[in-house]
């Protein structure tokens, strides 16, 4: 299936190998409060256990534990990411079963999302985007590692300004489990569940299965009074139901003292519906997404360590589109269901059409891509720390051969080293000087760099900057498409991405607690920035030649106010717009300020989580059509009791959009194509009325009950 394809690479080891057994059992075992620290301090501070620039080397990271995940009862993971994850900003409708995470401006293209490591982004092909991280079981993730700024010297091409990396629980040879249930509002039911258990009494060998099914009706997505006439009477108006499903077996051998290797498969599959009010009566979609990885990790002395890792995944989509036939015969048309009765003209004939290829059939649009990746780390006493890797990315089009894709393997192998030295005037401040060269058949080589510095000063007060180049690659369908709305361009150039982060703060304690502050920025330009022509007949990608320069402003706070309050708000500004002009391009919130306010008895009990966010002006454009779709205020809330002597029964209730806020999650531009009016020459293309403004509708007050156990 994939032996044409080259041994590839791209990513991040997992950072779980990071920590040994003993050290995941005392964070899983400790208090939310103090596992909260813990992960804080192996995340960012603990130097020599993650094979990535963190937060020592300049850059601003983040990063979330299962404790703050479980505490927002929430049923998906852009749910999590919108509600915790500073910078974030969601794309798409996670409501509809399309979405994408964003940092600081970016866009699906240069914000790469990983599970494990894995790269969640799609390579483009035929039918229908990809929407990997609609797959993710937030149940479980043991914690969400986020980079701002560039990050593609470790994690490959698509990481120009963040990464988010979503971590999963892992076996560590001990006996554990974790099952659940939840019941809610739009009919939405969720089972999970992941054991983990030893093979032999050694404990070196351990496994761990896992699944998780949700269904729901979903919330109404759209508004009636936004379709088309015709859309409507072919009765595109209807529920958007969503169902995910995902099943996997991860393995450990824990070799030795120095040394483990990890293996993981797992299979997902999410079914939903994506009809709009301007073009589609009907649109199921499928997504089938298999992946197995295997990582492998030696410490050979004190000043070598090894990590290796593998992974292979095939997602595919099978789509269908139905489209309403309307009446272009001025007489009138025989009506598809009632041969005697006659439809007038511009009007539906009760017969619907399927896309070209997107039909009932099983026709499929997918990839293949399989990924290798070595990394040393190499300490030369105290003077001098370097990390040298080397990195295989191969992918290919796997759609059904009806589709004018062709099947070749475009490799990507690159070579990194990032140097650490110690200043022997400032031993305390940190420096990250890196390269890495990429090479490839389908474009010339790409060296990028990249930076960062860390300088302590006195009081816990410490400042940050990081900057540097990374580059993202046309998908397949924009290079070579071919259909009656979209053709591709095979002269498109990757994007080029050139950004940089910084900040000022402060990390310690003010009257016994800990504070985390800090005041910063981003400033990033994109060249050549790949976008669709909207207002002809095809579309096609091109590379815009005004660079789009994107800027902003930080700002993040974090107490714990006493041993039951803790709190934390954050701020983030962006101007994104094209070189010379004063519009903020589409989907980027101008502004948007999240909070996060925690109660926790004494008890360890009674849990409160109250999750506001003020979201600022998000605009949607198209054929000279453009409006905001921002500008609201969401309140969600969680309330939690724990039972049982290990507190192992637990009790949510989660209310979403506590106010009952009328908001939008997306925008978009429709077209009159299939109105009545327009069929019968009452308006034209060039009419105002031919182009609507409608809105992807968030969900409005609901409430969701949740039963787990662990053990």
């Amino acid at each position: 299936m994939v032996g044409a394809l080259a041994i590839a690479g791209a990513v991040v080891a997992d950072p779980a190998l990071a920590q040994d057994a003993d050290a995941q059992a005392a964070t899983r075992e400790a208090p939310a409060k103090d596992k909260v620290e813990l992960v804080e301090v192996v995340g960012r501070q603990t130097e020599g256990e993650l094979a990535v620039d963190l937060g020592q080397y300049g850059n601003k990271v983040q990063i979330i534990d299962s404790a703050q995940i479980e505490a927002g009862g929430f049923t998906n993971i852009a749910e999590a990411v919108q509600g915790l994850v500073r910078g974030a900003n969601i794309g798409y409708s996670p409501d509809e079963g399309e979405y994408t995470l964003r940092l600081d401006g970016g866009g699906d293209r240069d914000t790469l999302v990983l599970l494990d490591g894995i790269p969640l982004f799609d390579r483009g092909p035929a039918l229908e985007t990809i929407w990997g991280a609609t797959i993710v079981d937030v149940h479980m993730i043991e914690r969400i590692e986020v980079y701002r700024g560039g990050q593609s010297l470790y994690f490959g091409s698509n990481g120009g300004i963040g990464v988010i990396n979503l971590i999963t629980k892992q076996p560590d040879g001990s006996e554990k489990g974790d099952f659940g249930v939840s019941y809610g509002d739009f009919n939405t039911r969720e089972l999970w569940g992941n054991v983990s258990f030893p093979i032999g009494a050694s404990g070196h060998h351990s496994l761990m299965l896992y699944g998780s099914s949700k269904s729901t009706d979903s919330p109404r997505i759209f508004n009636p009074a936004d379709f088309v006439d015709n859309i409507a009477r072919a009765g595109a108006i209807h529920e958007y139901p969503l169902n995910r499903n995902n099943l996997g077996l991860k393995y450990l051998w824990a070799i030795d003292d120095t040394s483990e290797l990890r293996v993981n498969a797992q299979y997902a599959q999410i079914e939903f519906r994506d009809a709009f009010p301007h073009t589609t009566v009907y649109a199921p979609n499928t997504t089938q997404y298999p992946m197995v990885d295997a990582s492998f990790r030696k410490s050979w002395s004190d000043s070598w360590e090894t990590e290796a890792e593998v992974y292979y995944t095939n997602p595919q989509l099978f789509n269908t589109e139905l489209y309403p036939v309307v009446c272009e015969i001025e007489a009138g048309c025989v009506d598809a269901n009632d041969p005697g009765n006659t439809v007038p003209y511009g009007q539906w004939t009760g017969a619907v059409e399927p896309y070209r290829n997107q039909g009932f059939e099983d026709i499929k649009g997918g990839y293949e891509e399989l990924t290798a990746s070595v990394r040393n780390r190499i300490y030369f006493g105290n003077a001098l720390q370097m990390v040298l890797g080397m990195q295989s990315v191969n992918y290919r089009n796997d759609s059904d051969p009806v589709f004018p894709i062709d099947n070749d393997v475009a490799s990507i192998n690159g070579v990194y080293v990032d140097l650490r030295p110690t200043l022997p005037f400032s031993p305390s401040t940190s420096i990250s000087l890196a390269g890495r060269i990429d090479f490839s058949d389908s474009f010339d080589s790409k060296t990028i760099y990249k930076f960062g510095v860390r300088q302590p000063f006195a009081g816990s007060f410490y400042a940050r900057v990081n900057g540097g180049t990374s580059y993202s690659l046309p998908r397949t369908n924009e290079l070579y498409a071919n259909t009656e709305t979209f053709v591709g361009n095979p002269n498109l150039e990757p994007e080029e991405t050139e950004t940089y982060n910084y900040g000022i703060g402060f990390d310690g304690d003010v009257g016994g607690r800990r504070l985390q502050a800090e005041i910063g920025g981003f400033r990033t330009d994109i060249t050549d920035r790949i976008r669709n022509t909207t207002a002809l007949e095809p579309n096609t990608p091109y590379n815009d030649p005004a660079v789009t320069e994107i800027r902003g402003i930080t700002a993040d706070i974090e107490y714990a106010i006493n041993d039951n309050w803790s709190g934390s708000l954050s701020y983030t500004q962006v101007d994104a717009t094209p070189e010379n002009s004063d519009l903020q391009i589409d989907q980027q919130a101008e502004y948007f300020l999240i909070g996060n306010l925690t109660y926790r008895s004494s008890d360890d009990r009674y849990h409160f989580n109250l999750l506001p966010r003020l979201q600022g002006p998000e605009w949607a454009s198209g054929g000279g059509l453009r409006f905001n779709y921002g500008d609201y205020f969401l309140l969600n809330a969680t309330m939690g009791y724990w039972a049982g002597e290990e507190r192992q029964h637990r009790f949510q209730l989660r209310v979403v959009n506590v106010l009952d806020e009328d908001y939008a999650e997306r925008g978009g531009i429709g077209d009159q194509r299939y109105g009545e009016a327009y069929i019968t020459g009452q308006i034209t293309r060039d009419d105002p009325e031919y182009r609507f403004p409608y809105v992807f509708e968030g969900k409005p007050r609901s409430f969701f009950v949740q039963y787990s156990y662990r053990y």
